[in-house]
C-alpha cells in the first residue's frame, strides 16, 4: 500500500468521513461551534458547502462529539423520502423503536417522544445529509412543523440540514419564506486557501503517522490547490494519487510534475491539465 511505502500506519486520504481528519480551518471551527450552540439551544441551522468541502465530516465529528446519555440523535443521510417516511425514519432513529405506520401516528407519537425527552433532561437532534435531495415543499414544510414542537421556554429538539448551495437558492423562494424564517442560523463552508490546504495535506499525514517529514512539495501544494480549488474531498483523491505516483518511480517526495501526472488519471481534473498544455 502506498502509505506504507512513505512510512505512515494508515491511508491518510480515505474516502469515509473519519472525524479524527477533521481539519479545523475557520469556516470548519465557526461551523461546529455553531452546531454545538443549535445543540445546546435546541436551534434550527443550515451548513451549505460544495461537493467535497467537508459537511459530512463535520456531522461525523458533532456525532462523536456529544455524550450519548444526554443527547439522543437522527441522523439522515438519506432525505429522499415522503414526509411519512421521513417521520417514521427520524421517531426510529431517536426512540430505537418501530414507528406507526400512518403519519397521524406517527406525529402524535414523535410529540410524546420529545416531551418525554425533555422531561429526562435530553436533547434530541435530526441531522439530515444532502438536505438539497429533499424532495419537495412537503417534507419541508414538515420540519417546518416540527420546529413548532416547543415548551414556553424552548425548543423540543434541534434540526440541521447540510446540502449544496443549491439548497440555500431553492429556500430563498417565496413558498419557502414560512421554512427559512425558522433557520436560526446560516453557515457557508468555504474552499481552504492555499496556507490552508497545505496545513490540511500535512494534518492528515500526521494523523495517519507521519513524524513530521515532508511528503508534499510546497509547489506540489500549490498545484493540488489550483486544481481542487482547495475542496478537502477532491484534494483527498488527487493527493493519494499523487502519492501513488510517486511511489511508483521510487520517489520519497511529491512534487508538482507528479501531481500534474496524477491528476491525467482522475476523470474530472484531466480537462483542467489538458488546458495548461
Amino acid at each position: 500500500m502506498y502509505w506504507q511505502y512513505f512510512g505512515l500506519k494508515e491511508n491518510p486520504f480515505g474516502i469515509t468521513p473519519d472525524p479524527r481528519y477533521l481539519f479545523l480551518s475557520t469556516p470548519h471551527s465557526m461551523a461546529i461551534e455553531w452546531m454545538k450552540m443549535a445543540l445546546e439551544q435546541r436551534e434550527f441551522g443550515l451548513i451549505i458547502g460544495e461537493v467535497g468541502s467537508g459537511k459530512t465530516v463535520i456531522s461525523r465529528y458533532i456525532i462523536d462529539l456529544v455524550k450519548k446519555d444526554e443527547y439522543k440523535i437522527a441522523w439522515i443521510i438519506n432525505p429522499t423520502l415522503s414526509v411519512t417516511q421521513l417521520l417514521r425514519e427520524i421517531y426510529s432513529q431517536l426512540f430505537e423503536t418501530e414507528a406507526p405506520k400512518i403519519k397521524p401516528a406517527v406525529v402524535s407519537a414523535l410529540h410524546e417522544g420529545l416531551v418525554k425527552l425533555y422531561l429526562e433532561k435530553k436533547y434530541p437532534i435530526v441531522i439530515i445529509d444532502e438536505a438539497q435531495s429533499i424532495p419537495g415543499s412537503k417534507v419541508f414544510e414538515e420540519l417546518r412543523l416540527l420546529s413548532n414542537y416547543q415548551t414556553d421556554d424552548s425548543n423540543l429538539l434541534s434540526i440541521i440540514l447540510l446540502g449544496q448551495p443549491e439548497l440555500a437558492t431553492k429556500l430563498k423562494r417565496k413558498h419557502y419564506r414560512a421554512f427559512l424564517q425558522r433557520i436560526r442560523f446560516t453557515i457557508n463552508l468555504e474552499a481552504l486557501n492555499e496556507d490552508e490546504l497545505e496545513n490540511y495535506l500535512i494534518h492528515r499525514l500526521k494523523v495517519a503517522g507521519n513524524n513530521g517529514g515532508k511528503i508534499f512539495e510546497k509547489e506540489a501544494c500549490n498545484y493540488i490547490h489550483k486544481l481542487t480549488k482547495g475542496y478537502p474531498r477532491p484534494a483527498n483523491h488527487l493527493a493519494s494519487f499523487a502519492m501513488m505516483a510517486a511511489m511508483s518511480k521510487e520517489m520519497k517526495k511529491v512534487n508538482k510534475d507528479i501531481v500534474k501526472q496524477a491528476a491525467q488519471s482522475i476523470l474530472y481534473f484531466q480537462d483542467q491539465v489538458n488546458k495548461e498544455e
